[in-house]
């Protein structure tokens, strides 16, 4: 890849996952790549509840019950969440995880409200929440996406509602 494409690629992602003041007690979990890169924080949520279901699906995957239907038997994981790139070994190892365990709480930085996706660089220990997007567009850019390992989904931060 020549330069001018790698700024090309690297110069947007910057900008779109770049940090914004969130507020006072927000909610949070943190992330630490799988290829070396530093760990960072994902949020703000407006709520624990709503940081704890984000981050659940996170670690993760589950049938498509649980959202609307809450229940032991609807939400089973049955395989890594969003925050896993494709072929990323289940069940993690613990010392393999990629998100944190637990939500914190945090008057810290976070990102714009909306959807975003995590990529990880397969050339150097770099990552990002790239977005942010609506839905339907960060699906679409996910789905196109070829630079390095991205996570298998889309995911939002921001008010839950919850």
């Amino acid at each position: 890849m020549n330069i001018a494409r790698l700024l090309a690629v690297m110069i947007p992602t910057l900008l779109l996952s770049a940090s914004t003041y969130a507020g006072t007690n927000d909610w949070f979990y943190r992330i630490t790549p799988p290829n070396g890169a530093g760990a960072f924080n994902v949020g703000p949520y407006n709520s624990e509840f709503g940081c704890k279901d984000w981050l659940g699906s996170a670690l993760f995957l589950h049938g498509p019950h649980c959202h609307d239907h809450p229940s032991d038997q609807n939400c089973v994981p049955i395989g890594n969440g969003f925050a896993y790139p494709a072929g990323f070994p289940y069940p993690v190892p613990r010392e393999k995880q990629i998100p944190s365990g637990t939500c914190f709480e945090s008057d810290a930085k976070g990102f714009r409200q909306g959807y975003y996706f995590f990529w990880y660089s397969d050339r150097s220990p770099f990552a990002a929440a790239v977005g942010p997007f609506d839905e339907p567009n960060c699906n679409s850019v996910l789905a196109g996406w070829t630079q390095g390992r991205a996570g298998t989904g889309c995911f939002f931060i921001g008010n839950t509602r919850e």
